[in-house]
């Protein structure tokens, strides 16, 4: 068996929101050899909580010498957010509500900005995000992060990339290029029920959607069917 290629001389921060998409990166990266840096933001989110939890499982099922140690920032939100359904649970959008409903104010700057002052003993910084060819927000286009790394050199005062691996993939591809147990141990859910996919909000119906689009069998518990 081949020996695996070598690790970059700095580490890749990926911003683990504990999904498909970012479980799956850092999969990719660990497999291709790279040292990772997972970092969650914590921002009060009701769905925050849980998937931190999705992403410690996930971490401690991968550890090894090239994953480093989980870096957790905690940045509350709620003031700025107010009357957000993501910070009141109420109104959350549930099956068949429309993507828009989805949208976070300034939701990639913010992850990406905060991220960048957890990373200082990094240069360059690299930071990967697990956006797919799905996301149709204005902040999920690599055009928007070209710009997002020029502005964030010009604070870091060194130099910042900002990786998207996936960016070409849909959700279906990334779930048929992933193992199951990579599957089973990420979360996308943003009501959760007693720290389980909820089962019935536009996140698990979707999820629910790209498993059955995949042909691969789903491994995820609902608490709701």
């Amino acid at each position: 068996m081949p020996d695996s290629p070598p690790a970059r001389a700095t580490p890749i921060a990926v911003l683990l929101g504990g999904g498909i998409e970012s479980t799956a990166l850092v999969r990719r990266f660990l497999a291709t050899g790279e040292t990772v840096v997972p970092v969650h933001v914590h921002c009060g989110l009701i769905w925050d909580d849980t998937e931190v939890l999705f992403a410690r499982r996930f971490l401690a099922a991968n550890a090894g010498d090239r994953l480093l140690p989980l870096r957790e920032i905690r940045l509350p939100l709620t003031d700025f957010l107010g009357r957000h359904w993501a910070v009141t649970g109420a109104g959350v959008p549930p099956a068949g509500a429309v993507a828009a409903d989805l949208e976070i104010p300034l939701r990639n700057l913010t992850l990406l900005g905060f991220a960048l002052h957890r990373l200082d003993d990094l240069s360059p910084v690299v930071m990967a995000l697990g956006t797919t060819a799905d996301n149709g927000y204005r902040d999920g286009s690599r055009a928007y992060f070209d710009r997002c790394e020029e502005v964030l050199t010009l604070e870091a005062g060194r130099p910042v990339r900002i990786a998207t691996p996936l960016i070409t993939l849909n959700k279906t591809q990334v779930i048929q290029q992933s193992d199951i147990e990579t599957l089973r141990l990420s979360f996308s859910c943003v009501n959760p029920h007693q720290n389980q996919h909820c089962g019935q909000c536009i996140k698990c119906a979707r999820r629910r959607t790209s498993f059955l689009a995949a042909g691969v069998g789903d491994p995820t518990v609902y608490a709701r069917v």
